[in-house]
């Protein structure tokens, strides 16, 4: 546990002041707050600890478990039926995730009633904003604005939930 709390320091040390997250960061810090409970430092905080668990995630050491998660996801029944392995699982766990914190910082109306419930349909995803974090965390590819909202209206449509993200050994 102490080797991940120092990892993860020296991890956001390097992804702040990188061009490519530092920017992500500056323009997070300007987004507009909801009428809601969650403050920007929990925004930060969940957003950064996102981002870190999405760069150590290995698609090739994970397996979907017997409640159908795997890396952060909870697919529903029929998303998992009779199919391989999803594809980019670190990366649209990533996408899903940070539109749902977005969402909950520029809501107008509380979170507090939402866990467990499939991805918020409330306040301000900000797909280009989600695209500069998800491009600063995989350097070598670049996603648009355009992929973020197909990713995220598919994840919807086939009931896909968040789950917790798990490390790999």
């Amino acid at each position: 546990m102490i080797k991940t709390i120092k990892e993860f320091k020296v991890w956001r040390a390097h992804f702040c002041y990188s061009p490519k997250g530092k920017s992500a960061m500056d323009k997070m810090k300007k987004l507009q707050q909801g009428d809601n409970e969650f403050p920007y430092g929990n925004l930060e905080s969940s957003v950064l600890s996102t981002c870190f668990l999405a760069a150590k995630y290995l698609s090739e050491k994970d397996q979907m478990d017997s409640r159908r998660r795997i890396g952060g996801l909870q697919l529903s029944v029929s998303a998992s039926k009779g199919k391989r392995k999803p594809q980019n699982v670190g990366r649209n766990s990533l996408i899903l995730h940070l539109s749902t914190f977005l969402k909950f910082y520029t809501s107008d109306e509380s979170t507090f009633d939402w866990v467990g419930k499939k991805l918020p349909a409330f306040g301000q995803g900000h797909p280009e904003l989600v695209a500069k974090f998800v491009n600063a965390v995989y350097n070598d590819k670049n996603i648009g604005t355009e992929a973020v909202e197909r990713i995220n209206r598919k994840s919807h449509k086939d009931g896909i939930r968040l789950a917790h993200w798990k490390l790999q050994n």
